[in-house]
């Protein structure tokens, strides 16, 4: 499984996947990110929801949707930030807090939707990176 950049332009911050370094597909731009840190999230498989995308939202902006059984990584500026997914008309999700820094640069999560009632929850767990899929 190949795991992709997501990256997200400084400019007009348009979202795309890249295998490095590259220029912004809409403004040309070049987005580069040497000395941040990275953001690995893990969509573990689950017949709910198949079909729907995971929409990430980092900070509160929007990073694009990861697809059943994806994971890809999001390089990021060192510092906290907080994880927040939907999946469809759920909204609902245990938003994620973390820090990464010049000792601590990765950060791994895996992401599954926990069944419920009345509403279903997006569950994100911290993870090792021994559980991530590997390139």
């Amino acid at each position: 499984m190949a795991i992709m950049l997501r990256l997200k332009c400084p400019s007009c911050g348009e979202v795309m996947n890249a295998a490095g370094f590259c220029n912004c597909t809409k403004c040309g731009t070049p987005i580069r990110y040497n000395g941040w840190g990275m953001l690995q999230i893990y969509r573990m498989g689950s017949p709910v929801s198949i079909a729907a995308g995971y929409g990430i939202y980092l900070d509160g902006q929007p990073y694009g949707h990861l697809a059943n059984k994806e994971s890809i990584r999001i390089p990021l500026p060192m510092g906290t930030h907080t994880l927040h997914m939907t999946c469809g008309m759920t909204r609902r999700c245990e938003d994620l807090t973390f820090t990464l820094t010049p000792e601590a640069p990765a950060a791994y999560v895996k992401a599954s939707i926990r069944m419920g009632f009345w509403s279903n929850t997006i569950h994100l767990t911290p993870a090792d990176p021994s559980e991530m899929p590997q390139a």
